[in-house]
């Protein structure tokens, strides 16, 4: 792999040695006692050479420091450093892990910078604690579900950070498909999401009069206002998304029964699938799902995916929504079946008549 926290042991070592040696000089600083240069060498074990050449990377990568010329000492601007950090072996393999399933995931779109970081985190862990989580990060692995690629909307998520951290608006030129046409609008950019497969950004929008979810991949175009605009002390994902079975709520709240087969209840139990669901099972073994939900439109697609296995019992217009899909299904495949059963029909009496 090409990220430095993969390297060979004797590349990695070197790397390793010199974060290390970086730290002390850190800790050294930030100690509360201003220290002159012979001070920081014999602390770090370096060359005065050493010492400078490692003052310089800090000044780089914006860890100030002070030199008092009067006194030759120098002492760390506290304001730009970070504390030292004490992990035990379960956090820091919790932390590692965290690392690899973002630089492996569908959840950051730059996957440079996560393996940058995972790169400095893991060098500045003790040596006896990487030997520890070592083996075991290389006997995990993360497979994510199939997602939108985040790469693909960096540069729309650049721009709706930006627009949330000034406050101001944003023009969008959006594909939309629940209207049928590309759209314009100006957004307020409350949230930022990553929602089952892709990234959306949820605000107000001044064409629909609504706070309302746009999906990145489908923003065509966004240029930064100076639209300063306040966000609603009250406003909520919880509350905006409301009961949905995913993300859009889009009806009344019903209460929704599923009879599951015995052959996917276990499939279906281990899971929690909404926070208002409740299980329980038949004495045939089959499992009996309820949940509120806003709207059936999200739920049918699921419920469509379990196939014959999964029975609607509530609410009658989800079951009839249900029994419309399965005979536009049969009508679709039995057309093919019978174009098939037709061409071997042509076959057997072409081969009779030879």
């Amino acid at each position: 792999m090409d990220d430095v926290a993969y390297l060979e042991p004797s590349v990695r070592a070197v790397q390793t040695n010199r974060v290390e040696r970086l730290l002390r000089l850190i800790q050294c600083l930030q100690s509360g006692r201003a220290a002159t240069v012979d001070e920081l060498a014999r602390s770090a074990e370096v060359s005065r050479r050493t010492v400078f050449r490692d003052l310089d990377v800090l000044a780089r990568a914006g860890l100030a420091y002070d030199f008092d010329r009067a006194t030759k000492r120098y002492h760390a601007c506290r304001a730009a450093l970070l504390p030292p950090v004490t992990l035990a072996h379960a956090e820091a393999l919790a932390i590692l892990l965290a690392t690899r399933a973002v630089m492996h995931g569908p959840l950051l779109w730059d996957r440079n910078a996560a393996a940058s970081a995972a790169m400095k985190i893991e060098s500045m862990m003790p040596t006896l604690i990487r030997d520890h989580c070592g083996p075991l990060m290389d006997r995990t692995e993360f497979r994510p579900a199939p997602a939108s690629d985040p790469a693909s909307v960096d540069g729309a998520v650049m721009t709706i950070q930006s627009a949330m951290v000034r406050r101001v608006r944003v023009r969008i030129r959006y594909d939309s498909q629940n209207e049928g046409e590309v759209v314009e609008t100006t957004l307020c950019p409350y949230r930022l999401a990553f929602i089952h497969r892709a990234w959306y950004v949820i605000g107000y929008s001044t064409r629909h009069e609504s706070v309302r979810t746009f999906k990145l991949s489908r923003m065509i175009r966004l240029t930064l206002t100076n639209q300063a605009f306040r966000e609603s002390d009250e406003f909520s994902l919880d509350s905006y998304f409301g009961n949905a079975w995913m993300m859009i709520p889009d009806g009344e709240r019903v209460h929704v029964v599923i009879r599951f087969s015995a052959k996917v209840a276990a499939n279906v139990e281990e899971v929690v699938w909404h926070k208002t669901q409740s299980i329980s099972y038949d004495t045939a073994g089959r499992l009996l799902f309820e949940v509120d939900v806003d709207g059936i439109g999200e739920i049918t697609w699921w419920i469509l995916g379990y196939g014959a296995e999964a029975e609607v019992l509530e609410p009658p217009e989800l079951r009839e929504r249900i029994a419309t899909h399965v005979k536009r299904l049969y009508t679709t495949y039995s057309r093919e079946l019978v174009s098939l059963q037709r061409g071997r029909a042509s076959e057997c009496e072409q081969s009779s008549n030879e």
